[in-house]
C-alpha cells in the first residue's frame, strides 16, 4: 500500500513515504521486504504482489524535495523532467516543476500523485499534483497521496490543534517523531500478523523515509532504530522485557537507502539468542528503481541510532496490548547510554537495556494501562 503526505509544521516542514512497488500482475516474482519475511520468502498478499523497493522521497537539491505515488513508468517520466530542468537551472524551484509538469500534455495524463516542498523566498511552499488535502489550522496543513493516504489522515485526526503549537525548536525533532509513531502503528500490524499467523493481507511499509527542513536546507532523516519486543509485568508488578525479537535500522550512504532487518529467536539447547534473517537492503531512488540489492549477514550497519522506535508487547493477567515508544537522542552515543546496546552477527546475539530505558518503558507502560483503565470506566 502506498502513503506518501507532505505537511508543514509551524516554520517546519516533512515529506514522508513508504517504501513498496506493488503490481496486480500475480505472475511476477516477489520481492523481499525488511519488515516481514514469509516461510515461503514472499508476503502474503490478497491481490498484489511485492515487485520491488524503491524510494518515493527525491531530494532534488536543498530547497527543493518531492514525494511521489502511481505508476511506476510515469513517475519516472516525471523523473526525466526533472532532470532536463535541473540542467537549466540547478537551482530548481517547486513552483518552476509544477508549471513545467501542467504545461507538459502527456504527463498531465499521468498516473501520479505528487507532493512537493520548496524555498520560496523566505517561505516554505508545499504544492502537489492530484493529492489530497488532509486537514489542518493554524499550525499544521496536511497533504496525501496514495492508496494509504486516509490512514496518514486519520492518524492526525486523533491530535487535538494544542498538539501542534510546538516550541520552535523542538518541530524537527517532533515533527519527526510524530511521522516514525504513525509508522510504528503500521509496523505493529506487520509484525503481529508475521509472529502470530505466518501471513499478511496488507502492508503499509517495509521500511519509511522521513525528510525533514532543518539547517537551513531539506534533508532525509537518517539513523532510525526500529525494535519489537515482548515484556511481562511478573508477581511483583515489575516489568519484565525479553530480548527484541525483531531489529531493524535505516540510514543513507550518499544517495542510497540502506535498511538491515533481522529475526532474534532463543535457542534453548544452546541457551542464546541467534539472528535469522539477516539482511541488509539497498534501496536506489525511484528513477533507478530496478538496482535494489539484498545481502544476507553483512555486519556494516549497527543497531544504534538517532531515532528509536520500540515496540513493546506487554502481558499481563491473560491479557496484551502493544505501544510504540518513540525517542530523538542527541547522538548515537547518547543512544548507546541511554536506551541499548546491541551487538547482533553470525555468533549470537547480545542486548543490553540501560537502567534508563528500563525506567522509560516502564513509566510508559504503566501510564498506558491506567488510561484502560479510565478508558473501561474502572479506578
Amino acid at each position: 500500500m502506498t502513503m506518501i503526505a507532505g505537511y508543514k509544521l509551524k516554520v517546519g516542514a516533512f515529506l514522508q513515504a513508504d517504501i513498496l512497488l506493488t503490481s496486480p500482475d500475480m505472475w511476477m516474482n516477489s520481492s523481499p521486504i525488511p519488515s516481514f519475511h514469509a516461510k515461503d520468502g514472499e508476503p502474503g498478499l490478497n491481490d498484489r504482489v511485492v515487485m520491488g523497493l524503491c524510494q518515493k522521497i527525491l531530494l532534488v537539491n536543498e530547497r527543493f524535495a518531492v514525494a511521489f505515488a502511481g505508476n511506476v513508468n510515469d513517475i519516472q517520466a516525471v523523473g526525466r523532467l526533472i532532470d532536463q530542468l535541473i540542467k537549466v537551472d540547478p537551482q530548481l524551484s517547486g513552483k518552476r516543476f509544477i508549471e513545467a509538469f501542467l504545461a507538459d500534455k502527456l504527463l498531465r495524463k499521468a498516473e501520479v500523485s505528487i507532493i512537493a516542498l520548496s524555498i520560496e523566498g523566505d517561505e516554505i511552499s508545499i504544492s502537489n499534483v492530484d493529492a489530497e488535502f488532509g486537514g489542518g489550522n493554524d499550525h499544521f496543513e496536511l497533504w496525501v497521496g496514495g492508496s494509504g493516504g486516509k490512514y496518514i489522515v486519520e492518524y492526525f485526526e486523533q491530535f487535538s490543534p494544542d498538539n501542534f503549537d510546538v516550541p520552535e525548536g523542538d518541530v524537527v525533532a517532533l515533527g519527526t517523531c510524530m511521522a516514525l509513531r504513525q509508522f510504528a502503528l503500521h509496523l505493529i500490524s506487520e509484525f503481529e500478523g508475521r509472529f502470530e499467523s505466518e501471513t499478511i493481507k496488507m502492508l503499509c511499509g517495509g521500511g519509511y523515509e522521513v525528510l525533514a527542513y532543518y539547517g537551513g536546507q531539506f534533508q532525509k532523516i537518517s539513523d532510525v532504530v526500529y525494535a519489537f519486543a515482548d515484556a511481562e509485568i511478573d508477581a511483583e508488578g515489575i516489568l519484565q522485557i525479553d530480548f527484541p525479537k525483531f531489529l531493524m535500522k535505516s540510514a543513507y550512504d550518499e544517495d542510497e537507502l540502506m535498511i538491515r532487518s533481522v529475526e532474534i529467536k532463543y535457542d534453548e539447547d544452546e541457551d542464546e539468542h541467534l539472528a535469522c534473517n539477516d539482511q541488509t537492503f539497498i534501496i536506489a531512488p525511484i528513477t533507478r528503481y530496478h538496482e535494489l540489492a539484498v545481502r544476507s549477514n553483512c555486519n556494516a550497519i549497527k543497531f544504534v541510532g538517532e531515532f528509536l522506535c520500540f515496540l513493546i508487547k506487554v502481558k499481563h493477567q491473560g491479557e496484551s496490548f502493544i505501544i510504540p515508544i518513540v525517542r530523538k537522542y542527541r547522538s548515537k552515543i547518547f543512544f548507546l547510554g541511554e536506551a541499548f546496546a546491541a551487538t547482533v552477527g553470525h555468533y549470537g546475539v547480545q542486548i543490553i537495556y540501560m537502567d534508563d530505558f528500563r525506567e522509560l518503558v516502564t513509566a510508559q507502560v504503566f501510564e498506558h494501562m491506567r488510561e484502560l483503565k479510565l478508558q473501561s470506566g474502572l479506578t
